[in-house]
């Protein structure tokens, strides 16, 4: 009795394979494997080299929207804008590989070269802001959280040694030293979250914000702003000699740009 019973569970569960194998729907011999980010972006480049820049451009961008970006890969993406005279575009994502790779020599040299050729004016970082651009925001910030934990960490200790009190004291006083520059970086770097470039061409700076305002100047493509508020339509701007001024907000992109910003 048992073992038919056995023989009924076994038949019921192969009876299920088979009905599952049988409506499972078979691989389709043609289809075509997806292709990885990784052989998109060779093929990026090998149409970068042909000068089929605007082929390109349409690689980089589909990787950025399927897998994301990285400093390289902006890298690339600004260079087929430069080609394609898209000053704007240009500028704005060397100043993003930037964000994302400080130190990178060829993107700080090729967006020099090409504000140099379009005549766009850029003044001279102060020391300050010139060192805070050797990391980022969130390494700047790591940096002193550290310093914190490390300075919080030698007083809770005591350093119970004869001369204990001299070594907390130079110890604490360096870690405290190191603490307020990172922090300084921090806020330098924190200062450039507003910051934006102008993407439209002959986009007027107005007096306020309505259409029909004065303009003070024709602001040209590629310039970098330093974003202030908002009204409406359009932005309040300031521009790296300190003159400020009302903008479309569709006419300039941020450098980096949160999901919560106000525009």
């Amino acid at each position: 009795m048992k073992s038919n019973r056995y023989l009924a569970l076994l038949s019921a569960v192969c009876a299920t394979l088979i009905l599952f194998c049988s409506s499972a729907r078979p691989p389709c011999a043609f289809a075509a494997p997806e292709q990885s980010a990784e052989t998109l972006f060779q093929q990026g480049n090998d149409l970068y080299g042909q000068g089929k820049f605007q082929e390109a451009l349409q690689i980089y961008s589909r990787i950025i929207a399927e897998d994301g970006f990285s400093g390289s890969l902006l890298y690339n993406l600004a260079n087929c804008y430069a080609q394609t005279d898209r000053t704007g575009q240009a500028i704005l994502n060397y100043e993003r590989a930037l964000r994302l790779s400080p130190g990178d020599s060829d993107s700080k040299g090729n967006l020099d070269l090409l504000r140099k050729s379009r005549g766009l004016f850029q003044e001279e970082l102060p020391l300050v802001r010139r060192l805070a651009s050797l990391l980022d925001l969130d390494q700047w910030t790591l940096a002193a959280g550290i310093m914190f934990t490390l300075l919080t960490s030698i007083n809770l200790a005591g350093l119970r040694l004869s001369n204990g009190r001299q070594i907390r004291r130079w110890t604490g006083g360096l870690c405290l030293l190191m603490m307020a520059i990172s922090s300084a970086g921090a806020f330098c770097q924190y200062r450039q979250l507003d910051e934006a470039v102008v993407i439209g061409n002959d986009t007027r700076l107005l007096l306020s914000p309505f259409p029909a305002a004065s303009s003070i100047e024709t602001i040209q493509e590629g310039r970098k702003l330093h974003y202030l508020s908002k009204h409406g339509s359009y932005a309040l701007v300031e521009d790296e000699s300190g003159r400020s001024g009302w903008i479309e907000t569709n006419a300039i992109t941020f450098i980096i740009e949160p999901a919560d910003h106000p525009r």
